[in-house]
C-alpha cells in the first residue's frame, strides 16, 4: 500500500492516496505538543541531515543554527514518475521530495523574533533549496510553506517550514497561471505586475512597501487579514531572487506577521510560498500568508465560494496601524 498520485477527471487537481499514513492523531483536533520531547530541538533531531548552517554567536552554541533535513512524515520519496490507469482513472507514482527546515535551534523562537542577520540567511536557504529540488528530473512544483499553531496544521512548535518538490503540477498555481497567462496573451504584461501597480495607486488595500517588495491584502482575500507579499521586479522563480534584496524580504516579512500578531493576538497561520520552477513571463512569485480566524462550513463547500467576514480594506488599515505602533511601515 505505497502513496499514490490519483487524477480527479473532473478537474485538474491531482490527490495522493496514501494508505501507510492512516489518520493521525492531529486529524481528530485532540492532540497536544505539551510535554512531548520536542523532534526539532538540538540533541533529538529526527530525519537524514541534508544541509545545516553552521553556528553563530547568536544561537546560543547550538551545532547549528538551521537544519534541512529528509522530512521524517514523508509521504513521498524520491524514484521515478510513472503514469498508468488510462483517461478516466490516471494514477502515477507516489514520487517526490520532503524536506523540513528547523529554522532556529531555540524551541521557542518565532519568525518574526530572529535576529535579521538569521532571517536573511533563512531566506537564502529558502531559496537555495527551492533552486535544488526545481532542476530534480521530473519536477514540475516546489513549494514551500510553514505552518504555525495547531489549528494551521503545524506537526511541532519548533519553527520550521516545510519543502514539497512533486511531479504534477500545484492546482491553485495552476488557476493562477492560467489567469495570467490568459492577461498577457490579451495586454502583453504580467498580470500580477500590473495589479501591484494599480493596488500602489489605490493604496486602500497597500499594507507596506519598500524599494524591492510589496505587502497588500488581495482585493479578493480568501481568508479574513490574508496578506501577499510580491517582488516589485518580475520574477516566477524565487529560486533566482537577488541577494541584495534579501534584507528588504526579510525587514517586510517580519514585520507584517509581528503586525499580524500584534492586530490579532497570535493568530495561527499558513505562509505559502508560490512559483514557478523555472521563470515565466506571465507568472509572478509571491508568498500567501493565511491567518486562520474562520472555518469553512457547507455553504463554502458546496458553492465553491470563500466566505470572508473582513473586507481586505479593513483588514489593511488595522495592520497599517499596527506597523504604525512598531515605527516600520513604509508605504
Amino acid at each position: 500500500a505505497m502513496p499514490q498520485f490519483r487524477k480527479d477527471p473532473f478537474g485538474s487537481a491531482w490527490v495522493i492516496i496514501s494508505p501507510e499514513r492512516g489518520l493521525l492523531p492531529s486529524d481528530f483536533g485532540s492532540a497536544k505538543h505539551e510535554g512531548a520531547p520536542c523532534a526539532l530541538c538540538v540533541g533529538r533531531e529526527r530525519g537524514r541531515t541534508v544541509r545545516t548552517l553552521g553556528p553563530s554567536s547568536f544561537s546560543g552554541g547550538a551545532p547549528w543554527q538551521a537544519r534541512v533535513s529528509e522530512n521524517p512524515a514523508a509521504l513521498l520519496s524520491p524514484g521515478a514518475f510513472q503514469t498508468g490507469g488510462g483517461e478516466l482513472f490516471t494514477y502515477a507514482s507516489g514520487v517526490g521530495y520532503q524536506e523540513l527546515i528547523t529554522e532556529h535551534p531555540q524551541h521557542d523562537m518565532r519568525l518574526e523574533e530572529m535576529p535579521r542577520a538569521h532571517m536573511i540567511d533563512l531566506l537564502k536557504l529558502y531559496r537555495d533549496r527551492m533552486g535544488h529540488l526545481s532542476s530534480q528530473p521530473d519536477v514540475k512544483h516546489v513549494q514551500l510553506s510553514r505552518n504555525v499553531g495547531r489549528t494551521a496544521g503545524a506537526a511541532y512548535d519548533h519553527p520550521h517550514a516545510q519543502l514539497l518538490a512533486l511531479p504534477v503540477t500545484n492546482r491553485w498555481v495552476d488557476e493562477e497561471h492560467a489567469a495570467a497567462s490568459r492577461h498577457f496573451e490579451a495586454h502583453g504584461r504580467c498580470l500580477f505586475c500590473d495589479v501591484i501597480e494599480a493596488e500602489r495607486a489605490e493604496r486602500s488595500r497597500l499594507i507596506s512597501s519598500n524599494q524591492h517588495f510589496v505587502a497588500l491584502a488581495p482585493y479578493a482575500s480568501k481568508t479574513p487579514f490574508e496578506v501577499w507579499l510580491l517582488p516589485r521586479a518580475h520574477s516566477a522563480s524565487f529560486a533566482t531572487l537577488p541577494s541584495n534584496t534579501l534584507p528588504q524580504l526579510a525587514d517586510l516579512l517580519q514585520s507584517v506577521v509581528n503586525a499580524m500578531n500584534t492586530a490579532l493576538n497570535d493568530p495561527p497561520y499558513n505562509m505559502i510560498l508560490h512559483a514557478l520552477p523555472v521563470q515565466s513571463e506571465s507568472y509572478h512569485w509571491h508568498i500567501e500568508i493565511l491567518p486562520r480566524l474562520t472555518a469553512q462550513a457547507g455553504f463554502d463547500w458546496g458553492s465553491g465560494f470563500y466566505v470572508n467576514p473582513t473586507p481586505p480594506e479593513d483588514a489593511a488599515r488595522f495592520l497599517k496601524e499596527a506597523l504604525a505602533l512598531q515605527g516600520t511601515m513604509h508605504v
